[in-house]
């Protein structure tokens, strides 16, 4: 019986770990600290789920995260949800075939997008991604379009917990820049990533709902050099166009 409370107490910790790196990242002694457990008990269980591909520990700051899309994959295999997913792939790929740039539609996980759908290029010179791909939601169209399709007081919620981390120059630095950032998408009905995300990358991005539900963003991704403030324009009205059909079910 002592084994069976001590495996179910080990179990417990190993998810109240995740859970607070979910929330963001930390070193073994604060984690101790929220667990209220020694140091040599944190790093065990952090040894422990970093064994099992859960968490990785960065090596300058000492802290340890959440590997998200690994996480995202326990809930990603839900049969509803990939019910939706297939909803929504069939308008990617036609997205992808018109306009020959890549296709991503990503869906929110503490703070970042990640990638559930992509559609490579046709272009030899092209964006190269994959499924379970994060980003940064305050950088990347992909977040900047979900954020603007939120209510005002779950978009606080949201800017609140953003740690504003990664992404170029040209990112939001904070809760006041990234607000009008998104009132602005919410204004277009579909938000751009230019440059912010990485050198040389553009994206433009439209919410996605289904049966009135928000569930991501869907948006299409290449370089600079071929998506020019017209072309974007011409493949955002397509975008807003076809990601609305979804909530119509047509």
């Amino acid at each position: 019986m002592s084994r069976v409370r001590s495996a179910d107490s080990q179990l417990r910790r190993g998810l109240r770990v995740l859970e607070e790196l979910a929330a963001r990242p930390r070193t073994a002694a604060e984690l101790a600290r929220e667990l209220g457990v020694n140091r040599s008990t944190a790093l065990r269980l952090l040894h422990e789920l970093e064994d099992a591909g859960y968490v990785v520990r960065d090596s300058d700051t000492k802290r340890y995260s959440a590997i998200v899309e690994r996480l995202y994959a326990l809930v990603a295999s839900h049969d509803d949800h990939w019910d939706w997913v297939e909803l929504i792939a069939p308008t990617l790929a036609s997205l992808r075939d018109e306009f020959a740039e890549a296709v991503v539609h990503a869906v929110p996980a503490n703070g970042s997008m990640v990638y559930m759908a992509f559609f490579p290029s046709l272009h030899p010179i092209a964006v190269r991604e994959r499924v379970g791909t994060v980003r940064p939601m305050h950088c990347s169209g992909l977040g900047k379009a979900y954020l603007s399709a939120l209510d005002q007081r779950s978009l606080d919620v949201e800017l609140g917990r953003l740690s504003y981390e990664g992404g170029t120059v040209r990112a939001a630095k904070g809760p006041i820049e990234l607000r009008q950032r998104v009132a602005d998408a919410r204004e277009r009905g579909y938000a751009v990533d230019r440059e912010e995300t990485f050198d040389g990358v553009v994206c433009v991005a439209a919410p996605t709902a289904v049966g009135g539900a928000l569930v991501g963003a869907a948006g299409v991704s290449g370089p600079a050099s071929r998506l020019s403030e017209e072309r974007v324009e011409e493949i955002a009205a397509r975008l807003v166009e076809r990601l609305g059909t979804l909530d119509r079910g047509v």
